[in-house]
């Protein structure tokens, strides 16, 4: 025999379904969505002459984003403001990020992404140094919020961090610093990109990882989904041909 429940008996089970489901909604609509800022880093992330963000690090993002079923916006901004965004906004990430001591409690992590070569540039006529130690005293350059400036000052070097790394090659002409400590790959690129000659690194002091890091509230299974899929397309070798087309190997 069917028994009909009473109608307020319905309506109750009614509302508490309704509330299962908000809060399932919740957690999945919370995954579908991802807000990415980033920065002006050639070759890794950058905006092309159309205003689109491209490079290497955002397509390796990108791929791994659809790949794992996410919806996302990707904007340019300073890079203080970036790091900034992904430490206080909810579902909201920024790359590409060094993961070091001062930063692992700060955000959730995903990758690494790619490596990436820190470097000091000199005039093509100056003295190479042999290690970071002979660099003592001399004037470094570099920018606000950048990884290297803490690395470079906790070992008691003079960082002189400028607002962006655009400013730097030209300050280093200028006789204003004495080096200039950046990616390599980057520094390269800005050179290229601003006509300058007669800068050429002369020191690779320190590699680093580059990651996605997303603020702290991001469930941890979703890192954990987010990690697996990026581990995949690298067993798959789709992270090796996207580093191929940017001319580069992981």
């Amino acid at each position: 025999m069917q028994v009909n429940p009473h109608p307020a008996l319905r309506a109750q089970w009614h509302a508490i379904m309704v509330v299962v489901c908000a809060l399932a909604c919740t957690s999945v609509c919370a995954a579908e969505r991802l807000v990415l800022a980033t920065e002006e880093y050639p070759p890794y992330n950058m905006s092309d002459t159309r205003g689109h963000v491209v490079g290497l690090s955002t397509d390796i993002v990108k791929a791994l984003l659809d790949a794992a079923g996410y919806e996302y916006d990707i904007t340019v901004y300073p890079w203080a403001r970036a790091i900034g965004m992904a430490r206080t906004q909810v579902n909201t990430c920024v790359y590409s990020m060094s993961r070091t001591p001062e930063r692992e409690s700060l955000y959730k992590w995903i990758g690494p992404l790619v490596s990436n070569d820190w470097a000091l540039f000199a005039l093509a006529k100056s003295s190479r140094p042999a290690s970071l130690d002979e660099t003592a005293n001399m004037r470094i350059g570099s920018y606000q919020g950048d990884a290297i400036v803490s690395y470079l000052q906790t070992r008691g070097h003079i960082v002189d961090a400028a607002p962006n790394d655009d400013v730097n090659p030209k300050k280093l002409l200028a006789g204003r610093i004495d080096y200039w400590a950046t990616g390599r790959l980057i520094g390269q690129y800005r050179l290229a990109q601003q006509g300058i000659s007669g800068i050429e690194p002369v020191l690779v002091f320190n590699r680093t990882e580059m990651y996605l890091a997303c603020q702290k509230q991001l469930p941890d299974e979703q890192v954990k989904l987010l990690n697996s899929t990026l581990a995949g397309l690298q067993k798959s070798g789709a992270i090796r041909k996207i580093y191929a087309t940017h001319g580069y190997t992981p």
